[in-house]
């Protein structure tokens, strides 16, 4: 039986990947794989652990066919070392952990590091003596970068990017990286491409958990994603320059490929196709950009962390927190006001639905957040359906929001649909024809399941007992009769 993890096991946890797999095993969370085979096996394995609302950790060691030092890990996001309660507590507490202006630590350069340990340049370069799973049994090859996270460095200023893109394995020296219109990782490397001049790029396959977090989310561009994660474990994150390129990287990083990327009209490889989170193969195989490998970086017995995407229907995919903290912070940051929750409705992944709970304010607020919530960079990318309710409704529940969205929305005068959204080839509902022509772009809908604000306060009563009552008779019956929960 898994025992709950304190805040600050947590906090070492984040801030050490080695740390959070002893954590794990002490808290009975952690299971042991040996002798996976990493084509479809072992992403098997990782797939059907998702079943759990709390997934284990798994540690996958021996695996076929590869050098019995390396390893990978899975689950690190989702098992119970890290999720706390699966509630708005979460949402809370990320965004408590995310106060940029009391909450970021700048990095510290050092000279060396653990990543340093082996040192690989030139003939030894060999990208395929490293475990690199196929996840998925329609994948277009194998795909060792899953939960890592591409460095690059913008040629304008001091700004370093942390993005994560998923990694594809060409040859021993090749790599593909697919990095979406409009990210920041591709905004940076198209400056270098303008100049004539291939990009330099770091890629992380192993890190401490708070970085692979910091690839994930969303943060304004110019912000350093090294200091919010240096912010989130209370110290400073240790960063190395790279010995090629000058892009920083973890100093305690467990396998890094350093080199650079040519412009596509000079080199492009197959890439894809990919299960990706939305549940489908939307992205057939195109041609994308390649990282030349010029060294690679280890640690002794190093770890690579995956995470594959997968239908987000399982239980052990609910956790969206990160996301929803970001877009809660936009909205607040935008001067949208009374913002009371934001959440991701299960099975919606981390993109398609947003819902947030306001304390309506003025004539037009429900609209405001609405516009705001789909627009901003938290929540432009692959939107949906977004939609706002009162604060009396209980977002993380499915069944509250369908119960405000069936008695408080109007379709005809409550509905704005926008089209022209920021969208990604992985994007289910892009049509080939879209495709083709490079309109990355989808239409998305804005509901405002609330009471009107004009006749708000003659709307009908909700028929349900007063909380506060509920909980006074609650504690006067609780262990007379066994139907009511403490």
């Amino acid at each position: 039986m898994a025992t709950e993890p304190d805040r600050e096991m947590r906090r070492r946890a984040l801030g050490d990947l080695r740390e959070y797999i002893r954590i794990a095993e002490e808290i009975g969370a952690l299971e042991v794989v040996r002798g996976a085979d990493p084509d479809l096996e072992l992403g098997a394995l990782y797939e059907l652990s998702l079943e759990h609302d709390y997934p284990p950790l798994l540690l996958f060691e021996d695996i076929k066919g590869c050098d019995p030092r390396f390893r990978v890990v899975t689950n690190v996001r989702s098992s119970r070392v890290m999720v706390g309660s699966l509630g708005m507590d979460s949402v809370i507490a990320l965004r408590k952990g995310n106060r940029r202006e009391k909450k970021s630590i700048p990095p510290k350069f050092v000279n060396s590091g653990p990543v340093f340990e082996n040192v690989l340049k030139g003939d030894d370069v060999d990208v395929l003596a490293f475990p690199a799973p196929r996840w998925h049994e329609n994948d277009g090859g194998a795909y060792i970068g899953t939960e890592c996270i591409v460095i690059t460095k913008d040629p304008d200023s001091d700004w370093v990017n942390v993005g994560t893109y998923r990694v594809q394995v060409q040859d021993e020296k090749t790599v593909s990286v697919f990095i979406e219109p409009g990210k920041h990782g591709d905004m940076i490397r198209r400056k270098y491409w303008a100049r004539g001049q291939h990009c330099p790029m770091v890629v992380c396959l192993g890190q401490a958990p708070v970085l692979g977090a910091a690839g994930r989310v969303v943060t304004p561009q110019g912000v350093s994603d090294f200091a919010l994660a240096g912010g989130r474990i209370d110290e400073a994150i240790e960063l190395v320059n790279g010995p090629i390129t000058g892009i920083p990287m973890p100093a305690a990083a467990e396998l890094v490929f350093e080199g650079h990327m040519p412009p596509p009209e000079e080199e492009t490889r197959p890439e894809g196709p990919f299960g990706e989170w939305p549940g489908y193969y939307a992205s057939e195989t195109r041609d994308e950009p390649v990282l030349r490998v010029e060294a690679i970086y280890h640690r002794d017995d190093p770890i690579v962390v995956g995470n594959p995407p997968e239908k987000p229907t399982y239980p052990g995919r609910q956790t969206n927190f990160g996301n929803a903290a970001a877009l809660w912070d936009a909205l607040e940051a935008a001067g949208v006001p009374e913002v009371k929750g934001v959440w991701k409705v299960f099975g919606g992944g981390n993109r398609f639905i947003n819902v947030i709970a306001i304390d309506q304010q003025f004539a037009g607020h429900a609209k405001m957040a609405g516009l705001v919530a789909a627009g901003c960079p938290a929540g432009a990318y692959m939107n949906r359906m977004t939609i706002i309710v009162d604060d009396d409704i209980d977002i993380t529940s499915t069944a509250e929001v369908m119960w405000a969205l069936a008695t408080r929305w109007d379709p005809a005068t409550q509905t704005d649909i926008v089209d022209g959204g920021w969208t990604g080839h992985i994007d289910p509902v892009l049509s080939p024809e879209k495709r083709e022509s490079g309109d990355i772009t989808s239409s998305r809908i804005i509901i405002t399941a609330v009471r009107p604000f004009h006749w708000r306060d003659r709307f009908p009563k909700v028929n349900a007992l007063d909380p506060a009552y509920a909980e006074e008779v609650r504690r006067k019956w609780a262990g007379k009769l066994a139907f009511l929960k403490a």
